[in-house]
């Protein structure tokens, strides 16, 4: 379920409702709209693996630009298809491999409530 796809609509949908603005804005945090910008990175050459041009850039999303001079990794999804080519190339380690095993049989609630804990 993507709400972000349809998260315009959802808070459009809230204008004139008689809910009190407790609940209102518990609704508008969980659509979780973001205004931010998009920009891609490029990834360095990694040593026997061969990626076409478009898979040389790794677009992110960021709310905060102003930290961008500071980027010293950006996190790849466990679904990311440059993952499975690292995988199938033998670039990952083997906690690496477990991780990603793990993390893709988790439904997203499940991964949410993971973020704030320190097991893996």
């Amino acid at each position: 379920l993507k709400i972000t796809e349809y998260a315009e609509q959802l808070l459009s949908g809230l204008d004139g409702l008689d809910w009190p603005s407790g609940t209102l804005t518990s609704q508008e945090q969980w659509i979780g709209k973001s205004k931010g910008a998009s920009l891609k990175f490029t990834i360095n050459d990694v040593e026997g693996l061969s990626l076409a041009d478009d898979e040389k850039l790794l677009e992110v999303f960021t709310t905060r630009a102003d930290t961008l001079f500071g980027v010293t990794f950006v996190t790849i999804a466990p679904e990311h298809p440059l993952l499975s080519k690292l995988a199938d190339e033998g670039k990952l380690d083997e906690d690496t491999l477990k991780y990603v095993e793990v993390s893709t049989a988790k439904g997203d609630l499940e991964r949410t409530k993971d973020q704030g804990s320190s097991s893996s």
